[in-house]
């Protein structure tokens, strides 16, 4: 993470992240994926051949790519149908846009009640043996038994969780990094998810993204840096004098 100021003075908090190795494998029909959108079946990260089976490796094979660490599914329009073997850059998403943004959470391990659900705890004297941290009464005489639900101790994180609406401030498009505001989900170097935000608020801010994607090889040269117009960028000026 690290921080970026607005040109009203503004300090916000971004979060990079590396579009490494992504290709199109596959794409699914409508029909065939039995939903209301087509698909696309993406892969990210190379990894070793060897650790996977024949079978399993048909259809990186058929793509024309190496193995991939992760594969994932995106839901897609009828007109956005992407070759297989495509490879997908950081440039797919243009400053101003809301992303979210998916990961498997920092595993936690066992916890308690105080810190997986917030408890307060109980009383640190007056009686109190051995149950200074413990939840306390889970249900009443009356009901015997324990409802579904009860916040109880438990593992805590390690699960698939979504931040919405997040801001693209900035695009590295030589060393193919997204600099989306806030934090995500999961830990350093993890892997996550980045697609076009659902939230309806914010779908139209979207600033005419490149469609359905954007392609190296084609007519339009972008600089190595794109910012959001609302970005400081410390090679202009701070102060200006009329």
């Amino acid at each position: 993470m690290m921080p970026i100021w607005t040109k009203s003075g503004e300090k916000h908090v971004v979060t990079l992240l590396k579009v490494q190795d992504c290709h199109v494998l596959k794409y699914i029909s409508k029909e065939d994926s039995g939903g209301k959108s087509p698909r696309l079946i993406v892969g990210g990260k190379n990894a070793s051949p060897f650790s996977k089976s024949e079978s399993e490796m048909e259809i990186f094979r058929e793509a024309g790519v190496p193995r991939k660490q992760k594969i994932t599914t995106f839901n897609v329009t009828d007109d956005a149908i992407i070759k297989p073997g495509t490879p997908l850059y950081a440039a797919h998403f243009r400053p101003g846009q809301f992303v979210d943004v998916t990961a498997k959470t920092i595993g936690k391990g066992f916890q308690g009640v105080m810190k997986r659900w917030g408890f307060k705890g109980q009383p640190a004297s007056h009686g109190q043996t051995k149950t200074h941290r413990r939840p306390g009464a889970i249900s009443t005489n009356k009901a015997s038994k324990v409802y579904r639900g009860k916040k109880m101790p438990g593992k805590m994180g390690n699960v698939y969780r979504t931040s919405f609406g997040l801001k693209v401030w900035r695009v590295n498009t030589k060393l193919d990094i997204i600099y989306v505001n806030g934090s995500v989900p999961g830990h350093k170097n993890c892997l996550v998810k980045v697609k076009d935000t659902k939230l309806p608020n914010y779908k139209d801010r979207n600033k005419n993204p490149p469609f359905p994607t954007y392609f190296a090889d084609g007519d339009e040269k972008l600089p190595e840096d794109l910012y959001d117009e609302e970005i400081f960028q410390f090679t202009d000026p701070s102060v200006t004098y009329a």
